[in-house]
């Protein structure tokens, strides 16, 4: 992808990730065909073994077709699905590894890293990747492609689905808050093997880089239900191996740690992650990124001090600014603002003391207006209203149904 960095495509995601335990199959290569009569997918002959160091943690299928398999723990295999003779080829994914790495004097991953990975390799918590690339005679070429990201669930079966415009419980918000739009992609050079492989037109990617995702999180199985959700604009990947030897696994297991294969960035705005509480925790997210994991946190919206001074509760400062009225969204997305907080490579701060001029509706700009981390109103700037948030991941190839889930996730475990 550009490396326009606020100016991207696609859509959002958060939150922090760490390692964590595996079991093991007794099963030994998935020789099976696929004869799942729901999914109208062809037979897939897996090209991998099955994986014993995968995290099974009794969430099946632990066998057949569907069984974790290869480096990175894939469901089914991409490349083992691909027609030659289709104008295009579908990449899917699930990320089973997706870890924040930016906010550690917040987020501390040795508290809370091993019960948020625990959600994804339990099958509770999924963020869904499909891209559709254009092909002549099996082989990629320059054209117009689509890419679709975001929440979604996993089947029990072995296959994944998007959310609908219906899914989300509406005494929280909007229905239609876990949808996820397709996004226009443009393939220039179709021998990249990164991100540089595709690009999102502006103009195209703008409207739906700034509408908010919302990324559910569920209480503890076998009794799910909505604990909170976390809120973010601008997705962008920074990193990700692309190439076809990556149509199965970007980034792989090894032992019980895993290896990201690539890494992106999203910006959680202060008022939409203020809303609603952390059951574990009794705050909200974004008190969580503020000052860390503390009872007696104050709200998001208190006044603003610098870290590390004396009876300063803040500990990590907004950096970055989104847009948060319709006029603005129409011209500029989510960008850091701030150069002063840690961890944040490889972002470059590239903003401006003004905002934006002469914003070409195709490209963009090169620029965004920087923002005051401290909200003060003599500063000439506007507040930081958002922080950015990398993330560091690995995608593993799975079968997403072209049915979206009007439910949410329900527990796999035992099946």
């Amino acid at each position: 992808m550009r490396t326009n960095r606020w100016l991207s495509c696609l859509l959002a995601c958060a939150v922090c990730v760490v390692m964590c335990s595996c079991d093991s199959s007794d099963d030994d290569t998935p020789t099976e065909p696929n004869n799942s009569p729901d999914t109208g997918v062809p037979d897939v002959d897996n090209p991998d073994p099955i994986n014993e160091e995968c995290p099974l943690n009794d969430v099946g299928p632990t066998e057949g077709p569907y069984a974790l398999k290869g480096a990175c723990c894939y469901r089914t295999s991409n490349k083992a699905r691909l027609d030659a003779e289709a104008a295009q080829r579908t990449l899917e994914f699930r990320l089973p590894y997706f870890m924040l790495i930016n906010h550690r004097m917040t987020i501390d991953p040795v508290l809370f890293g091993d019960t948020t990975i625990l959600r994804f390799e339990n099958e509770e918590q999924n963020l869904l990747i499909r891209f559709t690339l254009p092909q002549k005679d099996g082989e990629l070429v320059k054209g117009q492609g689509k890419l679709k990201i975001g929440p979604g669930r996993y089947n029990c079966d072995g296959t994944y689905s998007f959310y609908s415009e219906q899914a989300a419980p509406t005494e929280s918000g909007a229905a239609n808050r876990w949808y996820v739009p397709e996004i226009e992609l443009e393939i220039t050079n179709p021998e990249a093997q990164d991100r540089s492989l595709v690009s999102a037109p502006f103009k195209s990617a703008l409207p739906i880089s700034n509408r908010g995702s919302y990324l559910p999180y569920l209480g503890a199985a076998p009794d799910f239900a909505l604990d909170w959700e976390g809120q973010s604009q601008g997705f962008n990947f920074l990193e990700l191996a692309i190439g076809e030897d990556n149509y199965d696994c970007v980034g792989s297991r090894n032992g019980s740690k895993w290896k990201p294969g690539g890494k992106s960035v999203a910006y959680a705005r202060v008022d939409q992650n203020e809303v609603g509480r952390i059951d574990l925790l009794g705050i909200s997210f974004c008190q969580l990124m503020a000052f860390g994991a503390r009872a007696d946190a104050p709200s998001c919206s208190a006044a603003r001090c610098t870290p590390g001074e004396a009876g300063c509760l803040w500990r990590r400062l907004p950096d970055s600014l989104c847009p948060v009225s319709e006029e603005d969204k129409a011209k500029w997305g989510c960008h850091l603002g701030y150069g002063g907080n840690p961890d944040n490579a490889p972002i470059e701060l590239n903003c401006t003391a003004d905002p934006p001029g002469d914003i070409d509706p195709d490209k963009g700009t090169p620029q965004g207006q920087c923002c005051d981390p401290l909200g003060r109103e003599d500063s000439g700037l506007p507040a930081c209203n958002a922080w950015a948030q990398i993330n560091e991941l690995v995608a593993a190839a799975v079968e997403i149904t072209d049915k979206p889930a009007d439910q949410l996730q329900q527990s796999c475990h035992g099946k």
